[in-house]
This record gives structure tokens, sequence and C-alpha cells, in this order.
């Protein structure tokens, strides 16, 4: 009677391949997952290609039509703005009514890092000078000045970098002007600065 040797299991040394890296299940999985969040995009404020909801920039607006009803009157608007105070995107959408908030945030959060980082760096200048303005249209109030022409100035500088912010949410700004460089915004926004002086 002949015995069979019993056949051991191959060695560890022969490895199993995997025909594709980590890196392209990742990359994959996570343009999936754009593509589910642009599946329900449609019908909403979020901008499909940018993955960006300008409604983030209503609150900005909202202080230009505060700054208008302050300077004709200071009586009844001066509280709403010493209480005015920016909030980031997330928490913007998150004490938000609007029915797609969530859909906004995670879209925000899968958004091309390239637009993202323009629109940050957008936002972060339009926060920085929106609570500069507030300071200053404060003192004003305090001065008793003359409130109409800060109000108008500081609405001016306002609508043009929330019209900066909007065009980056919306698309308007391509990634070959990105890729010019912010210093081409900056050179724009601060020419439409002077222009608004002047």
């Amino acid at each position: 009677m002949m015995l069979h040797k019993r056949q051991e299991p191959r060695a560890a040394s022969a490895e199993i391949h995997e025909d594709v890296s980590r890196d392209a299940i990742a990359d994959a999985f996570r343009k999936a997952m754009i593509g589910h969040l642009r599946s329900h995009m449609p019908g909403t404020n979020i901008n499909e290609h940018t993955l960006l909801a300008s409604d983030y920039l209503n609150q900005f607006r909202e202080l230009v039509m505060l700054l208008d009803a302050l300077a004709a009157d200071p009586a009844n608007f001066a509280a709403d703005l010493h209480r005015w105070q920016p909030l980031d995107y997330e928490e913007h959408f998150a004490r938000s009514e609007l029915r797609d908030k969530d859909l906004a945030v995670a879209a925000y959060r899968r958004a091309p890092e390239n637009v993202r980082d323009r629109f940050d760096s957008a936002v972060a200048r339009l926060q920085s000078e929106a609570l500069r303005l507030v300071a200053s249209v404060g003192n004003a109030l305090d001065k008793k000045s003359d409130l109409k022409l800060v109000c108008d100035g500081a609405a001016s500088r306002l609508r043009i970098l929330i019209d900066n912010a909007n065009a980056i949410a919306n698309g308007y700004v391509t990634d070959e002007m990105g890729r010019n460089g912010n210093a081409s915004n900056q050179i724009t926004i601060d020419t439409l600065f002077r222009l608004r002086k002047a």
C-alpha cells in the first residue's frame, strides 16, 4: 500500500500580488463618493463642479444689508452690528435651516483641493475684512461721525470680497486662473477697492 505524501500549504514566500494599489482603490472610492454626492445636487444650491454652496456667503450679504439699514436707522440696528460674528463653513450649515445642509457639508469636505484652497483663502480674507469693518463702523457710531459715508464704504468693500468668493464657489474662477496665482486676484480686488474709493 502506497502512502501519498501529504502536501503542505505553499510557503509564505508565494505572496499574493494585488493588481490594484491601495492608492488606486482609495482614489476610486473617492470618485465614487463624489459621483454619489453629485447625483443628489440637482435642485440644490451646491455647485456640481466645485462642490461648494454659495449660500455660505449669505451671512456676509446680510451684513451688507445690516450696514445699509444702520446708516438709515442707527438706533434700531446698532445692537445687531455689535453682535455680528462670522461663522465658518461647517458651522454656518450646522446652524442653518436649509434642507440640504448635510449634503453641503459632505460636499465641501470632498471639494477639489485646489478649488477649496482658493475658496478658503477668499473666505478668510472676507471674514477678516468683515470684522475690521464692523469695528470701524462701531467706532463711527460711538463718535457720531458721518455714519452713512462709513457704512457705504464698508458695504462696497464687502460686496467686492463676496463677489470674489462667490465666483470661486460657482466655478467662474478656472484652474488656469488659479494657476496664474492669487496675485492676479489680489490685484483685481485692490484695483476695485481703489475705484470704489474714488
